[in-house]
């Protein structure tokens, strides 16, 4: 091999070699010891929640345009108020619980926030999870251990950087249905 060739080898190993030490260093690193799972958009959500900072929590609030119903019973679309008809559009932050409900974009100012102690657990959310129209899922979800005395847990449903909808569970330690994940950002139980 000629020395133009040798040369314009070299260059072209160092060149690659550049590229892809600067890919690698690009990536987030996840690091589920300490609550963090890689994913810039899903970190910052959980320093926030854990920090307690209720208006930057209401600023992740991606509300689910929906028409309201005057039909009774559990789950459905919200209920309409006493001035609006069925089928008014309503914006809403759903929550899915024992029983679902919604709270309106116009009460989220008096809305108590999420009171958690730790990370649980963070996951992509496989299509299997449940979802709906007004419930949509995530395609992140971010378990956390509710109140002080970590009995309950929330779940974040978080797509686009956006908190879409909160599940609230009384079960504790919380179950997780291995045909919602995907794969597991942080490992159930890994965060102290």
């Amino acid at each position: 091999m000629s020395k133009k060739w040798a040369n314009r080898l070299r260059v072209g190993w160092i060149a690659l070699f550049l590229v892809l030490t600067a890919c690698a260093q690009a990536q987030p690193t996840a690091d589920p010891a300490a609550g963090r799972t890689g994913i810039p958009e899903l970190d910052r959500i959980i320093e926030i929640v854990l920090a307690g900072d209720l208006d930057e929590v209401r600023s992740l609030i991606q509300f689910t345009q929906t028409a309201c119903t005057n039909i009774e019973g559990l789950g459905g679309p919200p209920k309409c108020l006493a001035n609006e008809a069925p089928g008014t559009p309503v914006e809403v932050l759903p929550l899915l619980g024992p029983e679902g409900h919604f709270i309106r974009k116009a009460e989220i100012q008096s809305w108590d926030g999420l009171q958690v102690s730790q990370l649980f657990a963070a996951y992509q959310v496989s299509d299997q999870a449940y979802t709906d129209l007004n419930y949509p899922a995530g395609e992140y979800a971010l378990v956390f251990i509710g109140g002080l005395e970590n009995q309950t847990s929330l779940t974040l449903q978080v797509r686009g950087g956006r908190i879409v909808r909160i599940d609230e569970s009384l079960q504790f330690p919380p179950v997780l249905r291995e045909e919602d994940v995907v794969k597991y950002l942080v490992e159930p139980g890994v965060n102290p």
